[in-house]
């Protein structure tokens, strides 16, 4: 269960909110700010705090590589990892002080779960790698000699510098392709046959690396979209040949039999020629039922993946995550839809641009409520990353239906809870008051200008999509990182 939103602001800080989500809490503590960081921790322009430049440097270095998975909370530890251009911080969540800090060669596009003790993977534009915060140094060293090896002749220079260190494992994967914006840790089970890192991006190919064996590539995939965001059921895929209200015929044994078969399901959301992919892939320990498998790099068969191209969206898909039973997956348009898991199945949808204006109780029972009212909302917002207040591997039958909440990140970077029934909290909770008149003047400035460069890029947008429905050839679309 979610208890505490962690995220990086703006002007370098780290803050967090209490959801409020525990047995017991006081309804008034949702959305409660409980603990903030000193200007420009991440962005190191706190020093400078009082200079009218610091707070737009520290906005353009936070915002320089557009990355999406750029945060990853470690609950067990306490302690979370930021990624702000090339540079991993580790934070201590009990202190909100960065404890150590690694550089890696190239800008960092993506971070998995952090989860001790398994190491976290880090993506960035043009490698991934596995970092131990218990092991640093050797680390470094080899990070250090990375960036010319890639750039200035691999093969000579990397088998060089691997003859003078002694070192005959490198400790990154060097992608063939670059922009992963995605990363996925399988939990923890039996062996299977598949490996236990995913990773998706811009390129069209999921990859697929055991840890056991990294750097080297286990195998790939082809998808033909371009992956945004990855997530994972812990349960089987179920081919739609073997779904009763598609098919008739078959008999509940044929079913069970299907559902008894262990396995976990992947599913992606993507972008595919323009329109929103939402894509499944079965992994099992039985070849015929996996997608990849111990046996070969292919398809197990072609009952073992599934990619909904043609009712998803019309727009690109930027994130999907597990919401109880079903899917839930948001879209260029604004759009949040919940589907069975079959991928197809519409159940509900709502658009966070047409409810902007009213936080509470529309939509048959949807509310939500974006963490800074004061600013005006927009008509082009979008979600670029869904998080589920509870998990979705079930367990939780003392839940609440006006608990199952979901913590949406928009892509101006607002943060917002978007849930079922009735509101429990006050909309004056999210407010951050102004200490003094200077500071609500700067606080009206930066409103009004935020305002109007929305309203500049929603003429902009419209612009293109009149172009595009022109004929004339043109695409448009929202771009991760």
């Amino acid at each position: 269960m979610v208890d505490k939103v962690v995220a990086p602001l703006e002007d370098g800080s780290v803050c967090v909110w209490d959801t409020g989500t525990r047995p017991g809490d006081d309804a008034t503590l949702q959305g409660r700010i409980v603990g903030r960081s000193s200007l420009g921790l991440l962005s190191r322009r706190g020093l400078n705090a009082s200079s009218q430049n610091a707070t737009p440097q520290s906005k353009a270095t936070m915002t320089e590589t557009g990355a999406i998975e750029c945060v990853s909370v470690d609950s067990r530890q306490r302690k979370a990892f930021f990624a702000v251009q090339n540079i991993l911080n580790e934070v201590d969540l009990n202190t909100l002080q960065v404890v150590s800090q690694k550089t890696f060669p190239f800008p960092i596009t993506v971070l998995s779960e952090a989860r001790h003790p398994t190491p976290l993977t880090v993506g960035t534009n043009m490698t991934l790698h596995l970092h131990d915060p218990r092991d640093s140094q050797a680390s470094r060293k080899q990070d250090s000699s990375l960036r010319c090896e890639l750039i200035g002749g691999a093969a000579l220079k990397s088998d060089f510098h691997r003859l003078l260190t002694g070192d005959h494992h490198p400790s990154h994967a060097t992608l063939s392709q670059p922009g992963p914006l995605s990363i996925l840790h399988l939990p923890t089970r039996e062996w299977d046959g598949n490996g236990d890192i995913w990773v998706g991006g811009r390129f069209t190919s999921l990859l697929n690396y055991d840890r056991r064996v990294f750097p080297k590539l286990r195998g790939t995939v082809h998808s033909g979209a371009r992956i945004s965001c990855l997530t994972s059921l812990p349960y089987p895929y179920i081919p739609r040949e073997l779904d009763l209200m598609r098919n008739a015929a078959l008999s509940i044994a044929d079913v069970l039999a299907a559902k008894s078969i262990p396995g976990h399901t992947i599913v992606a959301a993507a972008e595919y020629k323009g329109k929103g992919s939402l894509e499944l892939y079965g992994l099992s320990s039985e070849p015929a039922y996996a997608t990849l498998s111990s046996d070969g790099p292919g398809l197990g068969s072609r009952n073992t993946s599934y990619q909904n191209r043609q009712t998803a969206s019309s727009s690109k898909l930027l994130s999907v995550a597990a919401h109880g039973t079903r899917l839930v997956f948001a879209d260029g348009d604004g759009n949040l839809k919940w589907v069975e898991r079959d991928g197809v199945t519409q159940v509900r949808s709502y658009n966070i641009n047409q409810a902007a204006h009213e936080p509470y109780a529309y939509d048959a029972g949807n509310y939500g409520l974006f963490a800074n009212p004061t600013e005006e909302p927009g008509h082009g917002d979008i979600v670029q990353k869904i998080v589920p207040t509870h998990g979705s591997g079930g367990g939780d039958e003392d839940r609440r239906a006006n608990q199952d909440n979901l913590l949406l990140w928009t892509g101006d970077g607002r943060l917002g809870l978007l849930g079922f029934g009735a509101p429990a909290w006050e909309q004056s909770a999210f407010e951050e008051r102004a200490e003094s008149a200077e500071e609500a003047s700067r606080l009206d400035a930066e409103r009004q200008y935020g305002q109007t460069m929305r309203r500049a890029l929603e003429r902009q947008a419209d612009e293109v999509r009149f172009v595009r429905g022109l004929g004339l050839g043109f695409g448009f679309g929202f771009q991760n990182g």
